[in-house]
């Protein structure tokens, strides 16, 4: 059920053959996520991209004074990252922390760039 949801997101911005939904859907990894538990923390390079699927994210980040700012919200249906750290493949500047307990398909970096080289649609998804 969780790959047919990221599917009909999918499909709004570009038509998929079935061959070609098939190949997209086998590069995402189905993970269950804890309430507070984190995906992305400073630091650390951010490997994946996140379509949530069931749940609430919060991306934010800390000053050096511990103030906390946050940049976004992710819900049903969105995408979430620290999408410098994971374009670039830099160490992360973000936190991003389950709000409730959550179901993400995750897409890793290296999967995302072959997918590109394979089809332009889903570059031009991406």
């Amino acid at each position: 059920m969780s790959k047919k949801q990221l599917l009909d997101y999918v499909q709004k911005f570009v038509s998929l053959e079935e061959n070609e939904a098939e190949q997209f859907l086998s590069n995402f990894k189905e993970v269950k996520i804890k309430k507070k538990q984190f995906i992305v923390q400073p630091g650390f390079t951010n490997k994946h991209r996140a379509f949530v699927v069931k749940g609430a994210f919060r991306t934010y980040a800390v000053t050096d004074e511990g103030q906390e700012h946050t940049f976004q919200f992710a819900i049903e249906n969105w995408w979430v990252s620290d999408f410098n750290s994971y374009i670039y493949q830099h160490p992360a500047t973000l936190f991003i922390v389950a709000l409730e307990d959550s179901v993400i398909l995750q897409l890793d970096y290296h999967k995302e760039q072959e997918l590109k080289k394979t089809n332009h649609k889903f570059e031009t998804f991406f």
